[in-house]
């Protein structure tokens, strides 16, 4: 199963896009870790990027706020980057979890930039992934706003009435993983699309 979660844009891209995906088909309300909610990508710095994929957030098969991240050993994470705008992925930063013999969870990347080898270390744990990235995975808050009660009195009435002191996604959590990057490393330059999937083994 594979779930395409959002192209985001910035300073260097073609075109900005934003989206959110926080409801799904059953099938996939089903499993948690396959449920990716949102894609963030933006400026952290100088010559820095920061791109956060984020899953395993509100939807109505699973209880919120979850007291717990969502580290699921047969999942597979991808982030995808175009950075010469032909559609196809350049550079590919892939990332799953395991257990040590102490049952202590830890993650894994591969494919970034500089790291010859997979780079591996603790969750909720910032730690450098060779010599252009460093990377962090965990739970957290779910960053996204969404004026629900708004949503559904525009619908009834035909009238925005959106308020940003109503967020219906606040206290709710979301298992998410970062990294961030030397820019120059990531376009190569270049204006870059950027997407996220998972899928797992079976």
């Amino acid at each position: 199963m594979v779930a395409i979660a959002a192209i985001c844009g910035g300073s260097w891209w073609t075109s900005t896009v934003s989206a959110s995906d926080h409801d799904e088909s059953p099938l996939v309300k089903q499993d948690a870790a396959q449920d990716i909610t949102d894609l963030y990508v933006f400026n952290s710095g100088t010559n820095k990027t920061t791109i956060i994929v984020c899953w395993a957030g509100f939807n109505d098969s699973r209880p919120q706020p979850d007291d717990a991240a969502v580290y699921d050993g047969k999942a597979l994470y991808t982030i995808w980057v175009d950075n010469d705008l032909d559609n196809e992925a350049d550079l590919k930063f892939y990332w799953r979890y395991g257990a040590n013999a102490k049952d202590e969870i830890g993650i894994q990347w591969e494919g970034i930039p500089g790291a010859d080898a997979p780079v591996s270390g603790p969750v909720e744990t910032v730690f450098d992934a060779g010599p252009f990235a460093r990377v962090w995975t965990g739970h957290a808050d779910d960053p996204f706003f969404f004026d629900a009660q708004g949503y559904l009195e525009g619908l009834d009435t035909g009238n925005v009435s959106f308020m940003s002191n109503r967020d219906f996604l606040a206290g709710f959590n979301v298992t998410a993983a970062a990294i961030e990057i030397d820019t120059d490393v990531l376009t190569a330059g270049n204006k870059i699309q950027v997407w996220a999937t998972s899928a797992r083994k079976m």
